[in-house]
């Protein structure tokens, strides 16, 4: 699912700095980097800033959260991040995983089919 154009983040998103950074102990939350951390709402935005529709994430991640602009060779750690407790984690990652446009990565597909997601909405699919 090649889904999105580039989506400019809402400042309201920093009101759930402490409580993101709490939970993600002040790393990324998708590859643990360090780097320029920040929140990072999950379209569609609720009304309200959601922590279950937020995450921290370093500035490569948020770049390619926005553009979907993906580094197959850069993205493996994303193959880890789909099976995070953390729902917006894990949305987050799978979302990622759409965008690599790599078939010839065997790695891509497991992630994939961890992740539960349907490629049409970019959500996860009823378990159901």
């Amino acid at each position: 699912m090649k889904r999105r154009k580039s989506t400019k983040q809402r400042p309201q998103v920093g009101l759930l700095g402490k409580e993101l950074t709490r939970r993600s102990r002040g790393r990324c939350e998708l590859c643990l980097g360090r780097d320029d951390v920040r929140g990072f709402e999950l379209a569609p935005w609720p009304e309200k800033p959601d922590a279950e529709r937020a995450l921290m994430a370093c500035h490569r991640c948020r770049s390619w959260l926005q553009d979907g602009a993906i580094e197959p060779i850069e993205a493996h750690f994303l193959s880890t991040a789909v099976y995070s407790t953390t729902t917006p984690v894990r949305l987050a990652a799978a979302r990622l995983l759409l965008d690599v446009d790599s078939p010839e990565n065997p790695w891509l597909a497991t992630a994939l089919h961890a992740a539960n997601i349907d490629p049409d909405t970019g959500e996860f699919r009823d378990s159901a």
